[in-house]
C-alpha cells in the first residue's frame, strides 16, 4: 500500500482464489482442468503470478461457486446463476458510460492510465482486460467495477461516506 493511497482492490484475488478452491474441496489441477486451463493455471494465479482475465475469472468463480465480483475484486453482490457470460457485456457497458460521461477514448485512455488504442479494442470486443485494467477504467469513469467488469449491481459508486471525526456537525434546519 502506497501511503495515503488505498490499495486496488484485486490485489487479494490471489488470497481470495485460494480460499474459494479450498472451501469448494478441489485441487488446483482440478480447477484448472474444470474450466479448460493449462493444469497449472490455478495454482499461478494462486501464487499471484499474473493477472487474470475478467473472462477467466468468470469461468473460475462459476466452478467455484462463488460471486464473479467477490472473486476479483471482494466485493459481495448477490449472483444469480445466468445461461450466458457476464463479462460479454463489458464492451457495450464501456462505450455506453463513456459517451454518457462525455469523455473521447483518448481522454478515457489518459484518466485510466491506460491508453485510447486499449480502450478502443475494449469497446469492439477486440480484447478482453484483466481484472487491474477494468478496475482502472472503473475509477476513471466513476462507476462500480463490479457493474462494469460483470454487469452485477447498481453503476453509480455508493455515496455512503464516512464523517471524519474531527468535522463539526451539520447546522440544525431552522423551525
Amino acid at each position: 500500500m502506497v501511503r495515503g493511497r488505498r490499495n486496488p482492490l484485486f490485489t487479494d484475488f490471489a488470497l481470495r482464489l485460494s480460499r474459494a478452491r479450498e472451501a469448494a474441496d478441489v485441487s488446483g489441477v482440478g480447477l484448472s482442468l474444470s474450466v479448460g486451463m493449462h493444469r497449472a493455471a490455478a495454482s499461478d494465479l494462486e501464487r499471484g503470478g499474473r493477472v487474470p482475465r475478467v473472462d477467466t475469472v468468470e469461468k473460475l468463480s462459476n466452478a467455484l461457486g462463488v460471486s464473479p465480483c467477490y472473486l476479483a475484486y471482494g466485493i459481495v453482490l448477490p449472483c444469480t446463476d445466468s445461461t450466458g457470460m457476464r463479462f460479454v457485456g463489458l464492451p457495450l457497458r464501456l462505450s455506453e458510460m463513456r459517451a454518457a460521461r462525455g469523455l473521447s477514448r483518448l481522454e478515457l485512455g489518459r484518466l485510466s492510465g491506460t491508453s485510447h488504442t486499449f480502450v478502443r479494442m475494449t469497446e469492439s470486443g477486440t480484447t478482453i482486460p484483466n481484472i487491474a485494467k477494468v478496475e482502472q477504467l472503473a475509477k476513471a469513469l466513476q462507476v462500480s467495477v463490479c457493474w462494469l467488469a460483470f454487469g452485477l449491481g447498481d453503476s453509480e459508486l455508493p455515496t455512503h461516506r464516512r464523517r471524519r471525526s474531527d468535522e463539526p456537525p451539520a447546522p440544525e434546519p431552522e423551525r
